[in-house]
């Protein structure tokens, strides 16, 4: 921000989606950053008009939060069949990736190039999302190309007034059925009313299989195990900490699954250079 100055505005669009499922520390964090550093923040949520997919716009007060009766993921999920898992993750795709997308083209722009937060450490990472990009979007990792690790980054928020106050092993989107099992195991020890809501949709996607006809193997978030059973063992835990999250790449599946909306260009991967200053509005 301090690089581009006043410009910041005219270069850059942030916007942040909500879920209805994040941390509410997260909330807190995105407001920090439009209050101390005045950064403008587009706070959009995924919903359904007239049976369509669409997007609202909100705010850090109005925005939903994870023990709201009814969320952005709760409408997604009342339109689905299936719940989204570790091979399918509808989630990310549409409730991040698409509700953007769909703000932007209702806003008059084709093109844009996405800023991936991935550190110089973690390049590697980068090269799935390459392939997974569609040819319209751009995709820029400013900290690769400052090579900017992960000390560094904790560096510079030490050195803040604020920052994301979560603790590492719970992560940003509550429950989500890609952290590792005895994460969740522990996010439900301390905290064993989070389940509810995942406990309940699976029930809830079960039934509404069973009275389509359909094969109830898809009202489960994580493949032969049920929410409820992981809750009932969190009272219990025999936690493997050595146990690793299922990789975390909800940005590529969101970029796939826009491939469901005829965009099936993909760029080639490779490890990442120093990318041109910008042209086009950014996201």
């Amino acid at each position: 921000m301090d690089k581009h100055g006043a410009d910041f505005d005219k270069k850059f669009t942030v916007i942040y989606e909500n879920t209805g499922k994040e941390h509410d520390a997260t909330l807190d964090f995105g407001h920090e950053i439009e209050t101390r550093w005045g950064v403008p923040i587009i706070w959009l949520e995924y919903c359904r008009v007239n049976n369509e997919h669409a997007w609202r716009v909100v705010n850090y007060e109005t925005a939903a939060r994870r023990f709201d009766k009814r969320t952005p993921f709760d409408e997604l999920l009342e339109w689905t069949s299936c719940l989204p898992n570790v091979r399918r993750r509808g989630c990310s795709g549409q409730l991040k990736h698409r509700t953007a997308k769909r703000f932007l083209l209702e806003n008059g722009m084709e093109s844009w190039a996405d800023y991936i937060g991935i550190r110089y450490d973690e390049w590697d990472r980068s090269t799935e999302i390459l392939a997974a990009v569609p040819k319209y979007i751009s995709v820029k990792f400013p900290l690769i190309d400052e090579q900017v690790t992960k000390k560094m980054v904790n560096d510079f928020w030490d050195a803040q007034p604020f920052k994301l106050n979560i603790p590492n092993f719970q992560g940003n989107c509550d429950l989500c059925f890609l952290k590792a099992k005895w994460k969740r195991l522990a996010i439900m020890e301390q905290e064993p009313e989070a389940a509810k809501w995942w406990i309940d949709w699976e029930n809830r996607m079960e039934q509404k299989m069973k009275a389509a006809g359909k094969p109830t193997s898809g009202a489960r978030w994580i493949d032969g195990q049920s929410y409820e059973s992981v809750l009932n063992e969190s009272q219990h835990p025999q936690l493997n900490f050595n146990e690793p999250d299922i990789a975390c790449s909800c940005i590529v599946g969101g970029y796939r699954e826009t491939d469901d909306e005829g965009h099936n260009d993909q760029a080639q991967a490779q490890p990442p250079t120093a990318t041109p200053d910008p042209k086009e509005t950014e996201l």
